[in-house]
């Protein structure tokens, strides 16, 4: 379950900026699980201040000790060697007042709040919390997605969804122990690194483990604006929404349980019943919803497949197809769809329609879907508003879809 972090106390004038450009590392696995410590990196007068504290300073050197030790003393015990890299609980929360405190004394800390964090969306479930609170409400967020990749990745216990998003190995072999030892050893005495900051050791065995398990979901289709949705981005310009009836038509996937079909049955079947609503020109874009979720490391994106579905038998033309192949669950294909509008200039301020087969359909809008959505994302991507008929449902996007969910590393 995703933790929440609210305070409807404080209240904030800085919130998310559609036109902000957010910062960037050299890994987008990073940037989109943990857009907090990308920001940290990008901004020196932080990094300074946070490699000097005397606190961070003591965390930091007590977490490669432990690590050190792990390497001496746990080659063949997986367990205590990803240990090494956890936060604890206590840990977490020290670390949480220390940020705090840290922002009530240095405007550098207050502007990475103000300026970037905030602007950016990347947490925009936090927005209303005061700004001390906002910070540490990231890191918490941030430690505890980083403690599920070691436990999940590194350890092999279930994630949630056990049968799309586990471990790719058999965590009891000694070629498992070997690698995960080897790549610790590696990051520890031969990886060089540009700062000293408190976090770094956890975050870069955490990326590690993603890596090493094939596990780069996040990141495949990135730039999507200048590559798969590059034609339809540049349509979005021209079209007045105004002459629509709703502005998008968000197609949720069907993934098949083999490897041979790129479609299931009804994936196709909801694909058809997205292509009549725009033929009947309800709306000037399709957005189709699916990653690489079934079966097991499935090398088809769905909604790769279902674009050129769409192309190839109703003729609907690509520069009117925007996918998004990254969603796992119902939960996201609408959190992705509404990011999407978001980042495209397609308006939320009315709903859009999300067409699938009857069965699903009745499902997505079930009360039991919208309690889903908080328990899993903390937040409701969007509220379904007026069913039209047993496959057709109004939906209002919410820009808490912006928000980042770590515990999700395959699709944050």
């Amino acid at each position: 379950m995703l933790f929440c972090f609210f305070n409807i106390q404080a209240q904030t004038k800085m919130h998310y900026d559609a036109n902000f450009k957010a910062s960037q590392s050299n890994n987008i696995v990073q940037d989109k699980n943990f857009y907090l410590f990308t920001a940290i990196q990008n901004d020196p007068k932080v990094t300074e201040l946070l490699e000097v504290n005397p606190v961070f300073k003591s965390l930091l050197k007590s977490k490669n000790e432990e690590i050190e030790n792990s390497l001496k003393h746990c080659k063949d015990n997986s367990a205590c060697l990803v240990k090494a890299y956890s936060i604890s609980e206590d840990n977490i929360a020290k670390i949480g007042v220390e940020l705090e405190n840290s922002l009530k004394k240095s405007s550098a800390f207050k502007r990475l709040v103000t300026e970037n964090l905030r602007p950016s969306g990347k947490y925009e479930n936090f927005k209303e919390l005061s700004d001390e609170k906002y910070l540490s409400a990231c890191w918490r967020l941030c430690a505890a997605g980083m403690n599920r990749i070691l436990s999940v990745y590194g350890l092999g216990e279930s994630p949630q969804y056990r049968t799309m998003d586990s471990i790719s190995y058999d965590v009891s072999t000694d070629y498992y122990r070997g690698a995960l030892w080897m790549w610790s050893d590696m990051l520890h005495h031969k990886k060089p690194t540009k700062n000293k900051l408190f976090f770094q050791p956890s975050l870069d065995f955490s990326l590690s483990l993603l890596y090493m398990n094939h596990r780069d979901e996040a990141a495949r289709y990135e730039p999507l604006e200048l590559m798969e949705n590059q034609k339809p981005r540049t349509e979005i310009n021209s079209i007045n929404f105004k002459d629509y009836d709703y502005p998008a038509i968000l197609i949720l996937g069907n993934g098949p349980e083999n490897y041979r079909d790129t479609l299931s049955a009804l994936g196709k079947l909801n694909l058809q019943l997205g292509a009549l609503e725009f033929q009947q020109k309800k709306a000037p874009f399709i957005i189709v919803s699916g990653g690489h979720a079934h079966p097991f490391r499935t090398p088809f994106a769905e909604a790769v497949q279902m674009k050129k579905e769409l192309i190839q038998r109703y003729h609907i033309p690509e520069e009117r197809i925007i996918i998004d192949p990254y969603a796992r669950h119902t939960t996201t294909n609408l959190r992705n769809a509404t990011r999407l509008m978001l980042a495209y200039n397609i308006p939320i301020d009315r709903p859009s329609l999300v067409v699938t087969n009857s069965m699903h359909s009745q499902y997505t809008g079930a009360n039991s879907f919208a309690e889903r959505c908080l328990e899993e994302l903390g937040y409701l991507p969007a509220v379904i508003k007026k069913r039209l008929n047993s496959t057709i449902l109004e939906f209002q996007p919410k820009i808490e879809s912006l928000h980042q969910n770590p515990f999700d590393p395959l699709d944050p």
